[in-house]
């Protein structure tokens, strides 16, 4: 993708309107794609001979490149002012073409495009804010106006628009006052040696000068910037294509035309030369008689516009480097040493052009501003005044550049055997160069050539000029092609691969004693008329390589060949379907005997079914009457009995509550508890022991001063206190924030425990328990799942769901008490509210934990609930558990005492008539062939959940 994105970018930058193309491409572009695999790693952008004049001029009719009226278009408002940015029509280097627009083109959807393409490239917002400014300050150098003044016999430019000045510099942060002496001001070195003259000049030779070097060097910036992104990670295979502008015959044509006339007729040189030249070389070399077939050779042309010492451009060089040279005295020179030439014409009247005739027909060049637009010389102050800019990329551009300077003054001075003058490179001698390097470049690949032929020079679709098409083919060498092809022999082939591809289609060939190919020939029957032969063999005066062949014969050739292979592909199909034909029959004769075996056995497996059944048929209808009666009176008992138990766990079903989440772990739990009857009989009701309950529990006398509803307005987050049927969006009391979440899933479990009908049994009491282990384990949460499991019991109007209600909260007293805050609120409550049976147990409870409040959170059981508190909390009955001394004592004791709901050693102790507390004293539980012991501080209901 970052390879396709690439071409609209140097599109943007590369392309501009002319008379012929709306998008005519102003740029020599050469890209490499390499392959790995049959799949694109990468791709090398080389961008040659780029028409830096069109930065400053444009003939009428054409625009300047895109980038700079895409940018006016689509920059924002806020953007446009930062950069001091008009319309395109304000802007010397944009209107002098006249119409600034194309018909279908929008600037600003095409600059909203650059902009994504820019952003799949990575460029960085400063890297693209730096583009904007060079772009921005090219257009107004070109704002820049000079005025002349004559001072001591000497004109003197001096510049008009000095904001213009001040933008610039602001835009490339570099000095005014730099700026300004670098567009006003020459340095010319004399002859003899130190002196150096300095003109103030009238015209914007300078100006114009930094501008196209400004833009020719973001351009290569651009492209080495694409590279450096796309650059394949290591040597493969390329394909390289080559996309040029064509040849140009305008109104006008300056100096522009003249670069991109001579670059065509260079490359139509290489074409001529490819396509030929080297082909009836290859004839001769290869001893094939053949008629030589003219062509135009181009060279002469060549030699006219670049060879030494006095080609055009040659010419125009040296006029540049002379101060009072103009374009009159080049075209005097050009006169005077081509005018006999027959490929140059001198105009009949005193006129200020000359005519060359290319390949493609004559062409008049006018010589006006030809020495200005090949002025592209940037002083060495100048390269310091913008290697000195604080825009990072504009230093960094000026830098590379002057670095590449110096590496040319170098070569030149070791290359010279002595010592001169250093001569800056000029427009025309750097597009020579570039058009070298690329020729250079093509000459090492497999060159192929694709001719772009235009139907009309009106720009308009559907138009076929047969004029204009014919002249195309006529000069670019196409008819010449099409005819040494058709006279030529265009198929080449080693012998022996041709011999080893055509081997028995049309192709014969005689041994030597030796058993080497002596002799080849190659026909296509008697009839044929068409025929090559060639000899193999040292007898030959130039032993040849290749077997050449004319397209109709090879055409012909590879139909008989490929016929011999339909014939041999036919034949293999044919032996191959008669063996698998034989096969399948077989096959199919083997599987009908297999199926009439299985049908005679299966028919004969039926009678004796049938046999069978007639036989028992009378004992099975006795046998099904017989279990038919006592299957309906077992089932019509134990139907009763499941549609009672159903009725009761569906009574206690508010609303649905078995799609609320509940734990994984706790899901696992249940599913194992489900099927499996946990500690059963372990329980059992005997008569109440002699002990009776401590008679000094009493309320306390303040009790009517703690109403619940006032710990609700004190303590709840909301104060509303009530059943809820669907999950809490908040915990009740005030939480921690790392609690709140937890209190939450404890009410869903909560709603679980109360309403879900599916709970019953052993899954009860575990799900149960698994609400106490959470009160246990988080003492913050406790409180708030007291308050919770009250909350659900008040104006509670199913009195089922009601009692689970209470069954919890008596669950949970038995684990742990509430803190000292909420104790007296949750007493009163159960004083006033409890239901049928649960008052006493709860408020026992519930006093004892308030009884031994000085110990904090200690007070609180380690594991939750045994089977036996569950079932005396049911039953709303008291515990009781059978002691066994050593001595062979047997004793009952209340397993609920005033020391706390589940019984320290302590009190079996007291019972005794030791009464100085636990000290010294223990009790012991055997678990099968195991004894585990308490210290007289544990509580012993503790251990007897831990067995369970």
């Amino acid at each position: 993708r970052q390879i396709l994105e690439a071409t609209p970018l140097l599109e943007s930058f590369g392309n501009a309107k002319t008379v012929r193309n709306d998008n005519s491409s102003r740029f020599g572009k050469f890209v490499e794609i390499f392959l790995e695999d049959g799949l694109i790693c990468g791709a090398i952008t080389s961008q040659y001979l780029l028409e830096k004049s069109r930065v400053v001029f444009q003939a009428k009719s054409e625009r300047n490149y895109h980038i700079f009226y895409e940018m006016l278009a689509g920059l924002p408002s806020q953007q446009r002012q930062r950069y001091c940015l008009q319309g395109a029509e304000t802007y010397y280097y944009l209107n002098q073409g006249g119409n600034c627009e194309i018909p279908g083109k929008d600037d600003a959807e095409d600059f909203r495009r650059l902009l994504n393409t820019m952003e799949v490239l990575n460029f960085s917002v400063d890297e693209q804010n730096s583009i904007f400014r060079i772009l921005s300050s090219v257009l107004h150098l070109g704002n820049v106006y000079f005025e002349k003044y004559e001072t001591d016999c000497q004109e003197i430019a001096m510049v008009v628009s000095a904001t213009e000045i001040r933008t610039v510099a602001e835009l490339l942060q570099v000095s005014p006052e730099g700026l300004q002496k670098a567009i006003t001001f020459k340095v010319t070195v004399m002859e003899y040696p130190g002196a150096i003259l300095e003109l103030q000049l009238l015209y914007s030779l300078p100006r114009d000068a930094i501008a196209k070097t400004l833009y020719a060097l973001l351009f290569s910036w651009l492209t080495e910037r694409i590279n450096r992104l796309v650059y394949p990670r290591q040597e493969a295979l390329s394909i390289a294509i080559l996309d040029i502008y064509g040849f140009e015959d305008l109104t006008f044509n300056s100096f522009e035309q003249l670069c991109i006339n001579y670059a065509n007729e260079y490359l139509q040189f290489f074409f001529n030369r490819i396509v030929f030249q080297e082909e009836q070389e290859e004839y001769i070399r290869e001893q094939i008689e053949w008629k030589e077939i003219p062509f135009s050779d181009n060279q002469p042309c060549i030699d006219l516009i670049s060879q030494k010492p006095y080609g055009i451009l040659r010419i125009l060089d040296d006029q540049s480097c002379f101060p009072q040279a103009t374009d009159h005295t080049f075209l005097q020179k050009c006169h005077y040493h081509h005018g006999t030439n027959p490929l140059y014409t001198k105009p009949k009247m005193p006129l200020p052009e000359f005519t060359i005739k290319h390949y493609a027909g004559k062409v008049t060049y006018q010589v006006h501003k030809f020495l200005d637009k090949n002025y592209d010389q940037v002083r060495q102050d100048v390269l310091d005044l913008f290697i000195s800019s604080r825009t990072k990329v504009v230093a960094n551009l000026f830098f590379g550049h002057a670095q590449v300077l110096a590496r040319q003054r170098s070569l030149i001075r070791r290359s010279s055997t002595r010592t001169r003058r250093y001569k800056a490179p000029t427009v025309a001698s750097r597009f020579q160069q570039s058009l070298l390097e690329l020729v250079e470049r093509m000459e090492r690949c497999n060159p192929f050539f694709v001719r772009c032929i235009k139907p009309n020079n009106k720009k308009e679709p559907g138009l076929f000029e047969a004029d204009v098409v014919s002249s195309q083919l006529r000069y670019s060498g196409i008819l010449e092609t099409i005819r040494i092809r058709k006279e030529g022999f265009p198929v080449r082939i080693p012998f022996f691969v041709f011999i080893d591809r055509c081997l028995g289609a049309a192709v014969g060939h005689c041994h030597s004693r030796e058993g080497r190919p002596q002799s080849l020939w190659v026909g296509l029957g008697s009839g044929d008329a068409l025929g090559v032969v060639a000899k193999v063999g040292s007898s030959w005066p130039h032993p040849c390589s290749q077997l050449f062949l004319k397209e109709q014969l090879y055409q012909a050739l590879e139909s008989k060949r490929s016929r011999a292979h339909h014939l041999a592909a036919l034949t293999l199909q044919r032996y191959a379907r008669t063996f698998f034909i034989k096969r399948r029959f077989r096959s199919l004769r083997r599987k009908i005997v297999l199926l009439q075996t299985r049908a005679r056995g299966y028919l004969a497996r039926q009678r004796y079914r049938r046999m069978r059944r007639t036989l028992i048929k009378f004992r099975s209808l006795v046998h099904i009457y017989v279990n038919r009666r006592r299957y309906l009176k077992v089932s019509r008992a134990s139907g009763h009995i499941l549609v009672l138990r159903w009725q009761e766990l569906t009574r206690r079903e508010v609303v649905d509550v078995t799609h609320l989440e509940i734990p994984a772990e706790l899901m696992e739990l249940l599913e194992a508890a489900a099927g499996e009857r946990v500690n059963a009989g372990c329980v059992v009701l005997v008569p109440p022991p002699a002990l009776q309950p401590d008679p000094q529990l009493t309320l306390p006398l303040d009790i009517n001063d703690y109403p619940m509803a006032k710990y609700v307005r004190g303590h709840f987050q909301e104060p509303a206190f009530g059943m809820l049927t669907a999950p809490l969006k908040a915990p009740l009391t005030r939480l921690d924030e790392d609690l709140r979440h937890e209190a939450l899933s404890l009410f869903q479990l909560i709603l679980r425990f109360m309403g879900d009908p599916g709970l019953g049994g052993p899954q009860e009491t575990l799900f149960g328990n698994y609400i106490v282990q959470k009160g246990l384990s988080v003492p913050g949460l406790r409180d708030e799942l007291l308050a919770q499991a009250a909350n659900q019991v008040w104006r509670n109007t199913n009195v089922n769901n009601e009692e689970r209600g209470w069954l919890l909260l008596a669950a949970c007293l038995s684990a742990f008490p509430p803190s000292a805050a909420f104790d007296k609120y949750l007493l009163k409550f159960v004083s006033d509210y409890a239901f049928a049976g649960y008052k006493p147990v709860c408020q026992r409870k519930l006093m004892h934990a308030m009884a031994r409040s000085q110990l904090g959170t200690a007070a609180a059981r380690t594991f939750p609930p045994s089977l036996l508190e569950w079932t005396a909390n049911r039953q709303q009955a008291s515990m009781a558990l059978d002691l066994h001394c050593f001595n062979a004592e047997m004793l009952s004791s209340w397993a609920e005492c005033p020391c706390g709901a589940c019984a320290h050693p302590l009190c079996p102790a007291v019972g005794r008539g030791l009464v100085e507390g636990w000290h010294g004293w223990s009790v012991a539980m055997k678990a099968g062939a195991q004894w585990a012991e308490l210290a007289g501080h544990d509580y012993v209901l503790d251990l007897v959940s831990d067995l369970e």
